[in-house]
């Protein structure tokens, strides 16, 4: 009879470890992550799940674009994500970026749009003793304040309303200095002459016609590298992995990159344009000397705002073009221009480098936004931002961040 009893044990414990067996790795699925940013995907080769997208819209022209904003919120459905609608009124900051974390920690958020006026910081780093003091490439604004919820974010040297610290938190040591969101903005009140209502309507109208392959474009790419950047040709040229060797053109002979050359280049239907060139707020600086005069000549936001511009994104690498702060200034002028539906620009000095990861993330039919997000957890982004001029904290997006590439 015990050994009857030990066998009956025996068998129930059995059958009790291949139920708990099956639930953990048959019946029941894993939980869907964001991934570490790396761009690999996650859950044994399956992608993600896509999450949750808020659309910000400013409350003083919410009701001139409901239409729209209804529009564009379907739009961003059929691909697959879940969305809110804020009509936003709250006019700091932190407000903003304690409801972004809070939407986070509580329903995954992916990113967001910002449509109109939101607020913003300045950003101003601290550089490394024994100078100490802050660098000479600030203040400008820093939109990864908003998109990094984890770091810890202060005003040290002296309190003065910018910010200039930036570092893990310590207690609990839970943080990085990375992005878990994206963030994107759009709003043409930077620029002079501009109806807001008209101009948003405009863009929304073009962003439903490329998502339903009304606006369209060959799978083509501009490349157009100015003086101080062509003798790495190669580097540029290989890291564009978005583009093959076919569909990508690429321009860096000296004596030809010029005002004149690249604006007749701005006619032509390309998909994507790729620019490095000296710039500041407002202008394309071509054949830069040493001593900062513009030999070549000048492309300016006028300049822009007259070409019938064919493409329909642009990553700029032009210093301060996407310093949405200032008045007329480039990438804000990029992006109601025409056909323009994304920008990817920096509010200081710099611009995407080390950029064949983005490029990677939109081969493999990522939105902009995430292969963004993916870009700045690059491993050599890390060892790069550890730099006392942290050169990548004013890149930003305007425009649509969800948006993907024909292939």
């Amino acid at each position: 009879m015990k050994k009857s009893a030990l066998l009956v044990l025996f068998l129930i414990i059995i059958i009790a470890s291949a139920g708990t067996f099956a639930y953990f790795y048959i019946f029941r699925k894993p939980a869907k992550s964001k991934g570490d940013g790396d761009g690999d995907d996650d859950d044994n080769g399956l992608p993600p799940t896509p999450g949750l997208v808020i659309i910000y819209t400013n409350s003083t022209i919410y009701g001139n674009i409901t239409s729209e904003i209804a529009q564009y919120k379907q739009d961003i459905i059929n691909q697959g994500y879940s969305v809110k609608v804020y009509n936003w009124s709250q006019p700091t900051e932190l407000l903003l970026k304690g409801n972004l974390t809070a939407e986070y920690t509580n329903y995954g958020l992916e990113g967001a749009i910002l449509v109109g006026e939101f607020p913003y910081i300045l950003f101003q780093n601290l550089t490394a003793p024994p100078s100490g003091g802050l660098d000479p490439w600030g203040p400008y604004p820093c939109d990864l304040f908003f998109m990094d919820l984890d770091g810890k974010w202060e005003d040290l040297f002296p309190p003065s309303g910018i910010y200039d610290g930036h570092t893990v938190p310590t207690l609990p040591a839970v943080g990085d200095l990375e992005p878990e969101i994206w963030i994107s903005r759009i709003n043409p009140n930077p620029l002079s002459g501009v109806n807001q209502t008209k101009a948003l309507k405009k863009y929304f109208k073009r962003n439903h016609e490329y998502r339903i392959g009304q606006l369209t474009r060959p799978h083509k790419a501009l490349l157009y590298i100015d003086d101080d950047w062509a003798d790495f040709v190669n580097e540029w040229v290989s890291n564009f992995t978005a583009y093959t060797d076919t569909s990508l053109f690429y321009y860096y002979d000296k004596s030809t990159t010029n005002p004149t050359y690249y604006k007749n280049n701005l006619s032509v239907d390309y998909e994507w344009v790729h620019l490095l060139c000296h710039s500041n707020e407002t202008d394309h600086l071509f054949g830069m000397d040493q001593y900062g005069n513009p030999l070549e000549g000048v492309v300016n936001t006028t300049d822009i705002k007259q070409i019938n511009t064919q493409p329909l994104f642009y990553n700029l690498y032009a210093c301060y073009n996407g310093n949405y702060t200032h008045k007329d200034s480039l990438g804000t002028q990029y992006l109601f221009s025409n056909n323009t539906l994304t920008v990817i620009c920096s509010a200081r000095s710099g611009g995407m480098d080390l950029y064949q990861p983005f490029y990677d993330a939109l081969k493999q039919g990522k939105p902009i936004g995430e292969a963004f997000r993916i870009w700045f957890h690059n491993p050599e982004m890390k060892k790069w931002n550890k730099w006392t001029e942290k050169v990548y904290y004013g890149m930003t997006i305007l425009g649509d961040p969800l948006l993907t590439i024909y292939m």
